[in-house]
């Protein structure tokens, strides 16, 4: 008897203190950079319609979607397109413009967020001079396009 009160009380214990171990949270890093391949933008030529797309990944996860935009009511410049989600909802973007300061046309930027480990975030941005972003003639109409590089990796995030 006294062998199984022994027994009984050092299972008791024992569980007790796996129980009350503290549960060790997993802990994400934050992402340093995103690679962004295939970005385009441009208006239609001859028509009505703005399109913008760009893959995106995050290195060290298993993070990689597309972004992309399109509508019919844009003429010949791209218009500035407010924050949505990618094809993961992960990761959200935006488009515009910045104003211009006289004498010079605003950069072109794209920011983007990128939610990790339940409710962690972080941005970043991607900006190009507006020459980058030309005007061409078609004949009787004009359109934008971008002429930039088409891979490029975002790597001052926060």
């Amino acid at each position: 008897m006294k062998t199984i009160a022994a027994l009984s009380s050092l299972l008791l214990f024992g569980a007790t203190s796996v129980f009350a171990a503290p549960v060790n949270e997993r802990q994400i890093e934050a992402p340093t950079e995103m690679d962004i391949t295939s970005f385009s933008a441009n208006t239609e030529p001859h028509g009505t319609g703005a399109f913008i797309s760009f893959d995106i990944a995050i290195p060290n996860t298993s993070m990689s979607t597309t972004c992309a935009y399109s509508d019919q009511s844009s003429v010949s410049v791209l218009p500035s397109v407010s924050m949505r989600p990618c094809d993961d909802p992960a990761v959200e973007w935006q488009f515009h413009q910045d104003p211009s300061i006289p004498g010079t046309e605003g950069r072109y930027r794209v920011v983007i967020t990128y939610a990790y480990d339940g409710v962690k975030k972080i941005a970043g941005f991607h900006e190009w001079p507006a020459t980058d972003f030309p005007l061409e003639n078609f004949g009787s109409t004009v359109a934008t396009f971008y002429r930039g590089q088409p891979d490029f990796t975002i790597t001052d995030l926060s």
